[in-house]
Parts: C-alpha cells; sequence; structure tokens
C-alpha cells in the first residue's frame, strides 16, 4: 500500500510510488551508467531512510537513480524501533549499497511493546570503536539500539579502536567519563571517536648516543716534580689541552701538552701558577696563582692560548680568594676581592674590592672584557657560572646562618640583579662549594659540590637566565648524582659525565640526554679489567671525549714517587 504524506527527495533522480530514472551527470557516451536504487519503509512501526550522499530523506518508498555508492541510515520515530534491513543490505547498523546496477532495500520498523523505550547509540567522530550496555543489548557498530522497559537503569562503555581516542559522550550522556542513565523515553546517545593524533616526535630525534670512533692516546713521561694529571678540555677547532699541576713545599706551577684531534702535536708549555684550566670555544685560557706575587701578598694570573696552542702570554694582578668559571661563549669569569689600582710586581695598596669581572677568552690576549662590578653581596663567593647566553651568576654566603645568595650580569657587566636568595637552611659539608652548569636556551644548573678522596656532586636548583626565578633540579638531573651536565650534540643535548670514583669498575659510561631529561643512549669506555680509581671524564669543545687513566696505571719513579700523566681520547664523539 502506498503511504500519503510521506517525505522524499534526491539529488540526482527521485521518485515516490514510482520509479524516475536519471541521465548520468555530464551526458554523451563516455559516462558512467546510472542505476536505480528503491527503498522501501515496512513494518506496522515508523522511521526514516536517510543518505547524505542522495540527499534522500524517505519515510515510505523512493526512488533514485544515480553512480557510485550510497550509505543509508535507518532512524526509527518515537515508539517505534527498526528491526533491521532487507534486500540489498541486512542487520541493523548503517547500510551501505554499491549502485553498479539497480538496487532494491527495505528498511523495517515495528512498534514497541506497552512501556516500552528505546535506547540508541549513535558513532560520531572520525575514528572508530565499540560501545557496549550493561544491561546486554548493544554491542555498536553491529546492534545500536536497544529495547528496555520504561525506568530501567543502563549504562554505556566506550572502547576506542587502536588507531582512535574517545573524546566524549553527547545528548543522553556528557563528559567522557562514565555514561549512566534512566530510560524514561526514548533515547539518544552520541560518542564521539576521533582519529588518534600521531606520536609526538621522539625528544630523541636527531640525537644519538657517542659515535663509535677509534681511540687514540696522549701521554707525557716521568715529570720532574709530583705532577697531578688534570682533566682533559679542548676548543671547538680540536685542539685538545692535556694539563699537568704540581706544588709542594718549595715549587709550585704546571705544564700544558697541545694536540690536535687528529693526534698533530701542538706544544708543550710550562708557566709558573697552578693551574685551573677553562674550557673555550676558541683557543684556551687559564687563572691561578702566580708564584712570584707571593712575597706581595695574593695575587692572579690569567693566561690564554689560540688554536694552535700558541700562547699570547699573562697577566698578573693582586686578588685573593677567588672562583673562576668559563665562559662558554668564550671568556673566564673572576669572582672574589681585586685590587686593580697596583701594578702585580709591587705590594698591593690594600684597596681590595668584593666583585666580578670578565677576562676575554681564549684566542686573544688576556685582558679584561669588563669589571670589576662591585657585589651586592658581601658574603664569600662559594661558587660561579656563566650561561649558554654569556650572562654571569656569582653565588656567595648570605647574612643569616645557612643562607646562600646569588646576583646576575649580564654580557656586558651590567648588574641584571641585585643579591637575592638561592637556598636556605644549608648545611655544608667539610670541604663544600657550589658549580654552575650552563642549561640549552639559557639559564643554569646549580650544583652541590663535596670533596672527601673523591669529587661528590647533587643538583639543587635551577635559575633562569638574568632573573632571580628558581625552581627545583628536575628530577632527571637529580637522578643523576657525581656527574656533569656538559651542552653536546651541537647544542641538542647533555652529555652527562661521570666524576672520577674510586674503587669502581674499571669503566666509564657517557649517557647522552635530551633536554627533558629523556636518556637518548650511552657508551661505556672501558679502562681496565677489574676495580681501579677512576678520573673525570670529559668532553672538548668539538665533541671529543677525554679518559684520564687510573695513576695505577702509569708509570712510576719508586724513589720520588713522581709519575707519567696519560689521557684516552675519542675525537668528536658527541659532536
Amino acid at each position: 500500500m502506498r503511504a500519503t504524506g510521506w517525505a522524499c527527495a534526491v539529488v540526482v533522480g527521485f521518485g515516490c510510488g514510482e520509479s524516475h530514472t536519471a541521465q548520468p551527470s555530464g551526458g554523451g557516451s563516455g559516462g558512467q551508467t546510472a542505476h536505480t536504487l528503491t527503498v522501501h519503509v515496512a513494518g506496522n512501526g515508523s522511521g526514516q531512510v536517510s543518505s547524505s550522499q542522495l540527499s534522500l530523506a524517505c519515510k515510505s518508498e523512493c526512488h533514485a537513480s544515480a553512480t557510485g555508492s550510497a550509505t543509508l541510515v535507518a532512524a526509527a520515530d518515537a515508539g517505534s524501533k527498526f528491526d533491521g534491513w532487507q534486500g540489498a543490505c541486512s542487520g541493523s547498523g548503517d547500510c551501505s549499497v554499491s549502485l553498479d546496477a539497480d538496487r532494491d532495500v527495505t528498511a523495517t520498523f515495528s512498534k514497541l511493546p506497552p512501556g516500552s523505550v528505546r535506547v540508541t547509540v549513535q558513532l560520531t567522530g572520525k575514528g572508530s570503536g565499540r560501545v557496549t550496555s550493561n544491561p546486554s543489548g548493544i554491542d555498536c557498530p553491529g546492534t545500536c539500539s536497544a529495547t528496555v522497559s520504561q525506568g530501567s537503569s543502563m549504562s554505556l562503555a566506550a572502547q576506542p579502536d587502536g588507531n582512535s581516542v574517545f573524546v566524549g559522550w553527547g545528548a543522553g550522556c556528557s563528559g567522557s567519563g562514565g555514561c549512566s542513565f534512566t530510560a524514561n523515553g526514548d533515547l539518544t546517545v552520541w560518542v564521539n571517536f576521533d582519529v588518534k593524533p600521531p606520536p609526538p616526535p621522539s625528544t630523541c630525534a636527531g640525537i644519538s648516543p657517542p659515535d663509535a670512533l677509534g681511540m687514540r692516546q696522549e701521554g707525557y713521561a716521568i715529570e720532574p716534580y709530583n705532577f697531578n694529571c688534570l682533566p682533559g678540555l679542548g676548543d671547538a677547532s680540536g685542539t685538545l689541552a692535556f694539563p699537568r699541576s704540581y706544588q709542594d713545599a718549595n715549587a709550585h706551577g704546571s705544564n700544558i701538552g697541545f694536540v690536535t684531534s687528529r693526534g698533530g702535536y701542538a706544544g708543550n708549555y710550562s708557566q709558573s701558577e697552578s693551574l685551573h684550566p677553562a674550557q673555550q670555544p676558541s683557543g684556551l685560557v687559564t687563572w691561578g696563582d702566580p708564584g712570584h706575587l707571593y712575597p706581595y701578598g695574593p695575587g692572579a694570573m690569567v693566561s690564554s692560548w689560540d688554536s694552535a696552542g700558541r700562547t699570547y702570554g699573562s697577566t698578573t694582578f693582586h686578588a685573593d680568594k677567588l672562583v673562576g668559571a668559563a665562559d662558554p661563549t668564550g671568556g673566564l669569569l673572576l669572582a672574589g676581592e681585586f685590587d686593580l689600582t697596583s701594578s702585580g710586581d709591587s705590594p698591593p695598596d690594600g684597596k681590595f674590592i668584593h666583585a666580578a669581572l670578565m677576562y676575554s677568552g681564549g684566542g686573544a690576549p688576556p685582558s679584561v672584557r669588563w669589571g670589576p662590578q662591585p657585589l651586592a653581596a658581601s658574603g664569600t663567593v662559594f661558587g660561579a657560572g656563566v650561561d649558554a647566553l654569556g650572562r654571569s651568576l656569582v653565588i656567595t654566603g648570605g647574612q643569616l646562618a645557612g643562607s646562600v645568595t646569588a646576583q646576575w650580569f649580564d654580557r656586558d657587566g651590567t648588574a641584571l640583579t641585585g643579591e637575592f636568595e638561592l637556598l636556605t637552611g644549608f648545611v655544608p659539608g667539610a670541604s663544600t662549594w657550589f658549580e654552575a652548569t650552563p642549561l640549552i636556551g639559557g639559564g643554569l644548573a646549580v650544583w652541590r659540590m663535596d670533596f672527601s678522596s673523591t669529587t661528590h656532586a647533587q643538583a639543587l636548583v635551577t635559575v633562569a637566565s638574568g632573573k632571580p626565578s628558581l625552581t627545583p633540579a628536575p628530577a632527571w638531573l637529580v637522578a643523576r648524582p657525581d656527574t656533569r651536565p656538559q651542552i653536546a650534540r651541537g647544542g641538542r643535548a647533555y652529555a652527562m659525565l661521570p666524576f672520577g670514583a674510586n674503587g669502581v669498575t674499571c669503566s666509564q659510561r657517557l649517557e647522552v640526554v635530551a633536554p627533558d631529561g629523556t636518556s637518548c643512549g650511552a657508551t661505556d669506555y672501558p679502562i681496565a679489567a677489574g676495580t681501579c680509581d677512576t678520573r673525570d671524564l670529559t668532553v672538548a669543545a668539538d665533541g671529543t671525549v677525554i679518559q684520564g687513566l687510573p695513576l695505577s696505571m702509569e708509570a712510576w719513579n719508586p724513589l720520588d714517587s713522581r709519575h707519567s700523566c696519560s689521557w684516552r681520547y675519542w675525537p668528536g664523539a658527541v659532536k
């Protein structure tokens, strides 16, 4: 029987009760042939069949002529339920039909029993997933509607497919949590699944552990004094420096051997100072106490070399209680007590000031770049650091017991802050100081340093560049004590360098870590079998890994305990 009052609409051709055939779009003999789709609405209930592709909305019987394919969706009216498809489709889900031939589809609707309501789930979004009900009855896609007694309680659970995420509920439920309701009337619940976004790029993208490269070795014969073999260092051009210092009751001084990372000899230099080398992007700069100033009171000497290992000479001045730190952009920060008004070869005039100053770096004759700038704090200088932006932090003792303070200076020496609180309630050990290591992008990580037969380090706080802004040291730094982070891999990562230790496995591990603390791999650098007393592992500015050999592996003179100094190195391993 043909119903009256039906509604029907199609794009290409339509009919209700009779068939109309539309010509293929474009006309002519070269197009696809259109086929007729006939939709019947049957049963003692009522509902609507729709298709977005055909702009179809049919409540009785409709005809459409088209090419390609279409999807039909059945929706029951209130008091009715959709029982399923017959003909070209089956089941109770959406009907996808190909129009490569004439097709006939029937949608059957039935009336709900008295006192019953219909609960329907509609899947939305670009993703996919499964929705089930408790009590059972809905398992969508597949069975997306259920008839339940009016007033029944029901809950729905959404499970996205592997390539999708559950976004949330709509209509009968809301939010992204659970979905529970009482079905007092016909109810539709939308379930939004979206396509899972691609994973973010790995924080280790482009960052690798140290490269597997051939090892080289540099060594120096038994020295005329009891030398202390210091950690190796080097500049960005590949010139490496291997320093040794000595100090006894009669004399003190240092030697530096220069080589290229390719193994070429660049020179060996001696100087009369207690050596503190500072790694530079070009050449080398050192500072220390010159022996010939001792008759006139405390003093300091700054020396520099170029990338070929050629010395630029030294400058001396009156100073006391100095702390130094390398500027990674080139330069040497010194902080403490200065008297620059008197000549270095005459007694000081007593006009010491509590200040900081920046010397030029390697690759240029030593000269003051800025300063001395007076410190806002009157306390003793306990540490210093220069960040990747060239800003300097000086760490001092505060006025109150357990107080540690700091002050920032800009690249030109301008004071960026006054004295600000760095730590409170701090309890030092027998030999405690602070070091500040550069962070990628600027700022510094402040470390507590203690010495008891070996050096121990523990990260405390990080300080924003040029600001009195503190945050606790990140967990990944705290979890790596007794190491020093050095910016490596072209500024994209940190090389975590272990300090020397006594009686440990005779091997050292260099871990490469992304800026967020993700480990991007590590390489072990074995020294010998068993255990030994290791020395600090270091990385030159060109990424060369340098490992000092334990004293147990050096040549000894049994008459006076003099020994040689040796280093192994792997050129550009973390460049």
